[in-house]
């Protein structure tokens, strides 16, 4: 009979799975892995101590330490805001601040940022034109990859075999692709992964378009997908 207590006993305890421990984590006892306890910003935990870990379900975006919306995100409490797990960023998402100023940004962390150029962008009745996607890039960023894809042939006009180049502004504008890049039958991405053009101040990233011969603003159809990914280094 004491026998059948035991076993009794024991089957009750590990019937459950999961246990709050202190309000501080929930253990998963069958794997004994620790899963974060979820939470809300809408009604955050009233006193957490310094460290604790939440998974919080009304995120404003995914991963980002603010409420407002119905995305996950896992967060830390420092003891004045919730920080975005590793990293060391303060409340409201994080020190994770966006490096880029145009394009859509895709991702935090290493960064992504992309856009359009259609062929209506380019009025300049001369050989070349630059465009700006980028500025006030700072000497720290260090990128991981850009692309250019011309999802449209850029045609029309009397402007033969047109290209397209990544980099600074002026001779530097093809630095980042390392090659002036063919734009006249479209569909064949170029990606690249640069050396940083400079380490210190801050610097305008540009596309340059050139033709052979004719304008660029000769052409009645194209359109060029960009994508540029990096971070900051310090």
């Amino acid at each position: 009979m004491r026998c059948m207590v035991v076993l009794l006993t024991a089957a009750a305890c590990f019937s459950q799975s999961k246990v709050n421990v202190g309000q501080a984590r929930l253990v998963d006892a069958y794997g004994a892995n620790r899963l974060p306890p979820t939470s809300t910003f809408a009604s955050p935990p009233s006193s957490p101590p310094s460290g604790a870990v939440y998974i919080f379900t009304d995120a404003s975006a995914v991963g980002a330490c603010s409420g407002g919306g119905s995305s996950l995100a896992t967060c830390r409490w420092s003891d004045s805001a919730w920080q975005v797990v590793g990293g060391s960023g303060s409340g409201g998402g994080g020190s994770d601040s966006s490096i880029f100023s145009g394009g859509t940004q895709v991702q935090r962390l290493m960064q992504c940022a992309h856009g359009t150029v259609p062929y209506t962008s380019l009025t300049t009745a001369s050989a070349s034109q630059e465009i700006a996607i980028q500025t006030g890039i700072s000497g720290n960023v260090r990128w991981d990859q850009v692309m250019v894809n011309p999802t449209t042939p850029f045609t029309g006009g009397t402007a033969t075999l047109p290209t397209v180049s990544m980099g600074r502004t002026g001779s530097n504008n093809f630095e980042m692709t390392g090659v002036q890049v063919p734009i006249g039958s479209g569909g064949t991405p170029w990606t690249a992964r640069p050396i940083p053009p400079q380490l210190t101040g801050t610097y305008s990233v540009v596309l340059n378009f050139a033709v052979a011969t004719g304008n660029v603003n000769a052409f009645n159809a194209g359109s060029l997908d960009w994508e540029i990914c990096g971070y900051a280094a310090r």
